[in-house]
């Protein structure tokens, strides 16, 4: 009779240890629920038009003669491209460029600029500009070297 009085409450403990342990469970698991709901949301994207100069002289030293062909702009949020303008003595212009990029908050646009020599295959280098509190429909000029 001991063994069963004893086996009985070891069980008896048991049932209470979880008895008092499910509101704090159910309290912990609801509170993991309120606060999965409050993650920080993602910033605004809006989009913004990208134009500037572009030049191949830093990037392919002389005596390369490569003038700028192509502009391709990254934002994460987006991707477009387009060719440059009137390419002169390694340099052009580009744009506009359109973009949906995240407003109001630091990202880094990476930036792809295709340059080709006479009787060469074209060539590329990238850059990346770092840019901050941006708003819709804003004109953003960029030169890249």
């Amino acid at each position: 009779m001991s063994t069963r009085t004893s086996r009985m409450s070891r069980i008896s403990r048991r049932s209470r240890t979880l008895t008092t342990m499910a509101p704090i469970l159910a309290a912990v698991l609801a509170g993991g629920l309120l606060t999965a709901g409050q993650a920080s949301a993602a910033p605004p994207v809006g989009t913004v038009n990208f134009s500037g100069k572009v030049t191949c002289k830093n990037a392919f030293p002389a005596p390369n003669n490569s003038v700028p062909t192509r502009v391709s702009l990254d934002s994460d949020e987006d991707d477009g491209s387009g060719p440059t303008n009137n390419p002169v003595n390694r340099r052009a212009t580009f744009g506009p460029i359109s973009l949906d990029t995240p407003l109001d908050s630091p990202f880094n646009l990476t930036a792809e600029v295709t340059c080709k020599a006479p009787g060469k295959q074209p060539q590329t280098f990238t850059r990346t500009i770092t840019l901050d509190s941006l708003t819709e429909g804003d004109t953003v000029p960029l030169n890249i070297k």
